[in-house]
C-alpha cells in the first residue's frame, strides 16, 4: 500500500512539474524562433519538384521523394552520394544526374521490391503485415551479408541392434 502511494505521489509530482515547465517555457518553432540581431526568421527553402523520375510515379512531390530517400539511407546505411553523383562545380549531389551507376542498381532494386510486394506477397494465403523493403535484406548495410544458416544438428542414430544369435 505504501509503495503504491509513493508511486502515485511520484507520478503526480512528475505531471505537475511537466505542466509547470510547459507553461513557463516559451513555445518557439523553427519558423518563429527569434534570429540573432532581431531579424525576422528566413523563410524555409521551397523543395523543388523532382526531375528524372524513372521508377517513382511522376507525380511524386519533392517532400515525398526526400522521405523515400531518407528511408533508403537508413535501410542501406548510406548517404545521398552513394547513388547520386556529385556536381563537380558545387560539390553537392546532383539528384537528376544518371552519372553514378549505383543509381541504376537502386532503380532495379526498387522495381524488385515492388514486384515482390505486388506480385508475390499478394498470392500468399496469409498476407504479411509489413511489405518487403530494402532493409529486409540490407539491414543497414550497403552490401547485405550472405545468410549462412546455422549448422544442422543431426539426431544421434538409434543404437544398432545386436546381430541375431544363431
Amino acid at each position: 500500500m505504501l509503495r503504491r502511494s509513493l508511486s502515485l505521489l511520484a507520478l503526480g509530482s512528475l505531471l505537475a512539474t511537466t505542466a509547470a515547465l510547459s507553461q513557463a517555457t516559451p513555445q518557439t518553432t523553427p519558423q518563429t524562433a527569434p534570429q540573432p540581431g532581431g531579424n525576422p526568421p528566413a523563410p524555409r527553402r521551397q523543395i523543388p519538384a523532382p526531375t528524372n523520375l524513372k521508377v517513382l510515379p511522376k507525380d511524386t512531390t519533392g517532400p515525398q521523394v526526400i522521405a523515400i530517400m531518407r528511408g533508403f539511407e537508413g535501410d542501406l546505411g548510406v548517404e545521398c552520394t552513394y547513388c547520386h553523383a556529385k556536381d563537380p562545380a558545387t560539390g553537392h549531389p546532383n539528384f537528376a544526374s544518371d552519372a553514378n551507376p549505383m543509381k541504376d542498381t537502386a532503380r532495379v532494386m526498387m522495381k524488385m521490391t515492388s514486384s515482390i510486394n505486388k506480385e508475390y506477397l499478394t498470392q500468399l494465403p496469409e498476407k504479411p503485415d509489413d511489405p518487403v523493403t530494402c532493409g529486409t535484406c540490407h539491414r543497414g548495410m550497403a552490401q547485405p551479408s550472405v545468410f549462412v544458416p546455422p549448422p544442422h544438428e543431426r539426431r544421434a542414430a538409434p543404437p544398432a541392434s545386436p546381430p541375431p544369435a544363431n
